[in-house]
């Protein structure tokens, strides 16, 4: 009887300390490098997720954190519950982890998925997020036509934190609107206020101190670059 009660509990230590082995390779903070959802592919904009050690979890895109709750890991399988999302109905992942890298696959809705993540120090930024600030315009291109002419040199675009765009020239001319970023691309979205509002799409690159807008329709370039004055 002893000898059961020492096995018993032996056992129960070695399962314990499995468990603690596991959840000690798992916390931390992920990068998602990337999602497959059966044939199709997609890259989430600098998508994170932390999972800390009292079981609770934050994730977001950039420096934007949007979702909360906790996680739960057992035998290799994850469950996550957000408190401010949609109850996720799919069954658990099954996880595999490799050192710094980290695998997630389960069903949904008949599909196959998997998740591919890294280990990362810290929360990353998104090609978005480079998009902040305020920027000088430089040059004007319609039709491939340069018109530089056309463009007031003291042209500026104000690219708030609260997604207010501010486009005012030197005259005080101010125009603003609404932007949004795109979830898996580098597009940016914008629609002015107005009584006549008009949506505008544009590929950006940012390049050090440099931006550059292309309209979807490679109708319209536009060059800035960052400046940190307002128009005097």
């Amino acid at each position: 009887m002893f000898r059961s009660f020492i096995l018993l509990l032996i056992l129960s230590f070695l399962v314990s300390c499995n468990e603690k082995k596991e959840t000690d390779e798992f916390t931390g903070l992920w990068l998602v490098k990337k999602v497959k959802v059966g044939k199709e592919e997609m890259t989430p904009n600098a998508r994170w997720m932390n999972f800390k050690e009292d079981s609770t979890q934050i994730s977001g895109n950039g420096w934007l954190q949007h979702s909360y709750g906790t996680w739960s890991l057992k035998d290799n399988r994850l469950k996550i519950s957000n408190k401010n999302g949609v109850t996720d109905v799919a069954e658990p992942f099954k996880v595999e982890l490799k050192e710094n890298k980290m695998l997630w696959e389960r069903k949904e809705e008949g599909q196959d998925v998997t998740v591919y993540l890294e280990r990362i120090n810290k929360i990353p930024s998104s090609e978005g997020n480079k998009l902040l600030g305020l920027w000088e315009l430089k040059s004007k291109k319609i039709d491939s036509v340069d018109s530089k002419k056309l463009v007031n040199p003291k042209s500026t675009l104000y690219l708030r934190w609260d997604n207010i765009y501010v486009i005012e020239n030197s005259l005080k001319n101010k125009k603003y609107g609404v932007y949004k970023i795109h979830g898996h691309k580098p597009e940016l979205q914008m629609v002015n206020y107005g009584e006549t509002p008009k949506f505008k799409f544009y590929k950006f690159t940012v390049e050090k101190d440099k931006l550059t807008l292309r309209s979807t329709d490679n109708k319209e370039e536009l060059s800035y670059v960052r400046v940190h004055q307002f128009l005097q």
